[in-house]
């Protein structure tokens, strides 16, 4: 293979067969022009290599895994990598993401992305390191939390600063919803990236490096990171981000309440005052088991809680995070113990258990409880009651290893509600056949890019909140407005394509964070680093070009259309019951409109929502044209 100097990048993508347990490395730069790096690369490999008939199950399926191309630099909040995949809820794209150290650690080992394939035989675990991969027994680790297989994966190799990428029980028993988890803290979750790991009977992947990531132009680099952290360093929201995440955004107070809480399965978008400040209350709710904050590599906000209980029923436990979603989960089940909902957070981290889909699921169930659907007998004897956080507690565990109820709602809630039937569907809310676990009726622009996200039902491919905390500066909008929603929608949608491809977390771009850097700061990050000359405008080009990869993905592979892209029943039947936004609902009529502007926007068929000729064409995509085509899905 040619030694060609690589810039910003560790240049080579490593490919594992775990059928035949063979490696092979290859050059980054035969994708990186057209697709820069991260998640556009990870697409354009599974769209140009699997076959559209293959399922998430099949040996041709694959796991790709790549870091952004800005990781391991110096730029800030460089760090996050993403896993895609074919989707076990849908068989469409599959994609997760999380920050961390473990990016930055395979770029020092000499690689950019790693490409699974096949089916191991056995369990086994990826050593990484150097430029040197291993496949290594992990029979040792079946069966292991997510925390102990990285315990014991540095204790075997002796070293303790080898990061380690894992999945729990839940991906080992084949459970939809199952994360692949890195510490400190940070989960890929969502698409079910976990249970494609656990069906390839691959545990984890650890990762050891002591190379460099070199820029083509340190000076203007080094300029370009400096202008970056003062951004952020002036940004309004930094210093409150350091603080923590609950005092910024989920004082009970906050309006925040009024609009994003989910509670009781989505039945309402308000949660009562009273059991705000219990949960969050500073004095005794959540912030009072704050110990320190922490960052992930590279990251001057360092948003990461670390949380501990010290007495009581849950002494002991302890752990990195507590995001804005992990109140959505107690509000889905109407849990307002603040011990209760610190553990729920950390053991769905600990079993390897995606939080969103394990709290829809458990929801559902506890709603057809309530509605007399499901009784005591089909719940393992258990009462499935709003605010028991102990049941809840034990349904994770039984969730995670397909016990009794567990393995009923462990294919996710709209299988589940498909097996009870008698209207239970109702009650199931998903997107594009992945548990959503989202308020799509308040905030306008959250729920409208909840829905429109080619991952299914997950907010951040293009969900925004509010003017002064996300979106594009230049566009007027509301949080509580439905104009010009698509516009920004479709503006944030290729904004954080950008962001994994570069691999800067959100929290110091454009969304609910610093609000801080922007697409022209990244475009000279990578023009840069890698020495490549590109414009806010391609940048923004590149982005499409990804987004449009997986868009034909899930048309191939899924058979998504328009009729995937409305929010779930409910929402558009049942009205918000209480508080200040009481009485609104997602209006078919409405939605219709944003669509058909979302998918002029994009250059995409407003009827049917496909991808047109002109649209491919003008991005350089002929080759996604032709496969469209030949399967009947293109339109002219």
């Amino acid at each position: 293979m040619e030694n060609k100097k690589s810039y910003g990048i560790a240049g080579k993508i490593l490919r594992v067969d775990l059928g035949k347990g063979k490696t092979v490395i290859e050059p980054t730069e035969k994708y990186s022009a057209k697709l820069i790096g991260g998640r556009a690369i990870n697409s354009f490999i599974l769209l140009n290599e699997i076959p559209h008939h293959a399922k998430w199950c099949d040996p041709e399926n694959m796991i790709v895994i790549g870091v952004g191309c800005l990781v391991g630099t110096l730029a800030p909040g460089a760090c996050r990598v993403s896993i895609d995949t074919i989707s076990p809820y849908s068989n469409g794209k599959g994609s997760a993401n999380f920050g961390g150290h473990f990016g930055p650690e395979l770029k020092y080992a000499g690689f950019d992305h790693v490409i699974i394939t096949g089916i191991s035989k056995n369990p086994v675990y990826l050593w990484i390191q150097d430029g040197e991969v291993e496949i290594k027994n992990a029979d040792s680790l079946w069966g292991m939390t997510t925390y102990q297989t990285e315990t014991m994966i540095r204790e075997e190799l002796g070293d303790r600063k080898i990061q380690v990428a894992s999945i729990g029980p839940a991906g080992e028993n084949l459970v939809r919803g199952s994360i692949v988890f890195t510490n400190p803290g940070k989960a890929a979750g969502g698409s079910g990236v976990g249970c494609v790991m656990g069906i390839k009977k691959i545990k984890a992947i650890a990762v050891r490096g002591h190379g460099s990531i070199e820029v083509a132009d340190s000076a203007r680099f080094m300029n370009a990171v400096n202008k970056g952290f003062e951004k952020i360093e002036a940004s309004p929201y930094a210093e409150d981000w350091r603080k923590g995440i609950i005092e910024q955004k989920f004082l009970p107070e906050s309006p925040v309440w009024d609009a994003y809480a989910s509670p009781r399965n989505g039945q309402d978008e308000y949660w009562p005052m009273n059991k705000r400040k219990k949960l969050v209350g500073i004095e005794s709710g959540v912030p009072s088991y704050k110990k320190r904050m922490m960052a992930c590599f590279g990251c001057p906000i360092g948003c990461m809680p670390f949380y501990e209980i010290h007495e009581g029923k849950y002494r002991g436990t302890k752990g990195l995070g507590y995001w804005i979603n992990s109140a959505l989960y107690s509000t889905k089940l109407d849990i307002d113990d603040p011990e209760v909902s610190i553990s729920y957070h950390l053991l769905c981290n600990q079993l390897g258990l995606d939080g969103d889909m394990a709290s829809v699921s458990l929801a559902w169930a506890y709603e057809c409880f309530e509605k007399g659907l499901l009784t005591r007998d089909d719940c393992d004897g258990l009462e499935l009651r709003w605010g028991d956080g102990e049941t809840a507690l034990k349904m994770l565990r039984k969730l995670a290893n397909r016990d009794g109820l567990g393995d009923f709602l462990a294919d996710g809630v709209k299988k589940s509600a498909q097996k009870l039937g008698k209207g239970s569907d109702y009650f199931a809310t998903y997107m594009k056949g992945q548990d959503s676990v989202d308020p799509y009726r308040a905030f306008k622009g959250w729920g409208f890019g909840v829905a429109i996200s080619p991952v299914g039902g997950r907010h951040l491919r293009g969900a925004v909140s509010a003017p002064e905390v996300t979106g594009p500066r230049d566009i007027k909008w509301s949080a509580f407005e439905y104009d010009n929603v698509p516009d920004v929608v479709f503006w944030q949608t290729q904004a954080k394509e950008i962001e994994d491809v570069t691999g800067i977390c959100i929290y110091n771009g454009t969304w609910s964070g610093a609000h801080a850097l922007e697409v022209s700061d990244y475009a000279e990050l990578i023009s840069s680093a890698m020495g490549i000359e590109l414009t806010a405008k391609e940048l923004m080009t590149v982005a499409r070009r990804g987004i449009n990869l997986e868009k034909a993905f899930n048309t191939l592979h899924a058979g998504f259309d328009r009729g995937d892209d409305y929010p779930p029943i409910k929402y558009m039947e049942e009205p918000i019951k209480s508080g200040p936004f009481a009485g609104q609902k997602c209006e078919r009529e409405i939605w219709d409109k944003m669509l058909d502007r979302f998918y002029e926007l994009n250059g995409w068929d407003s009827v049917t929502g496909l991808q047109t000729v002109e649209c491919l064409k003008s991005l350089s995509l002929e080759f996604v044209a032709k496969k469209l085509k030949e399967q009947g899905k293109l339109k002219h």
